[in-house]
């Protein structure tokens, strides 16, 4: 083997320490093994996968990690997507045609303020919509009918067992609310 085929190398990199620079132990074969080995991480881009496979820099007796992944729960990509993945299966999915698919059991946004801008529509296909306070609508609801199994309110007044005083049979009607 000759000094350059050990400058870059394939290998597998155990036990990873977090710290300000991550640090891992580096098993290219049975007979050379480094601990303490470095793993640097772009800005705004950190993972922390345990163990994995990856490559490795030597330089000077100096060893780098410039690559580490987990092949074995790695998702299998169409041409130009992009995806953050967890081991889980869990992942944020950027394909073509200006999709982002995130695919999860549990999705948490904690923010001051959502909001949704969406120039054509917004599906929500769920059976329970839960708000632990008021929903507040800003325009009208148009096309179906809105129903509510407990209770509902429109212009402040309750819909469910609403009844209007001194009403006479026929073909009236009570009027607006």
């Amino acid at each position: 083997m000759s000094w350059i085929d050990n400058l870059l190398r394939r290998s597998r990199l155990r036990g990873l320490v977090e710290g300000p620079v991550q640090r891992a132990r580096v098993e290219t074969h049975d007979a050379d093994a480094k601990d303490n080995a470095e793993r640097w991480q772009d800005y705004g881009f950190a993972a922390h996968p345990a163990d994995g496979q990856g490559l490795v820099l030597n330089v000077m007796g100096h060893t780098i990690v410039l690559r580490m992944d987990r092949l074995g729960e790695r998702p299998e990509l169409q041409s130009y997507e992009v995806a953050v993945w967890h081991k889980e299966g869990h992942m944020v999915k950027l394909k073509a045609g200006r999709v982002v698919e995130v695919t999860c059991d549990k999705y948490v946004v904690n923010t001051k303020e959502y909001s949704v801008s969406a120039s054509t529509s917004a599906s929500f296909n769920t059976p329970v919509v839960n708000a632990s306070q008021d929903i507040v609508a800003v325009s009208s609801v148009k096309g179906q009918a809105v129903s509510a199994t407990s209770s509902l309110k429109v212009a402040n007044k309750e819909v469910g067992g609403h009844h209007h005083g001194n009403v006479q049979n026929g073909l009236g009607n009570t009027g607006d609310f």
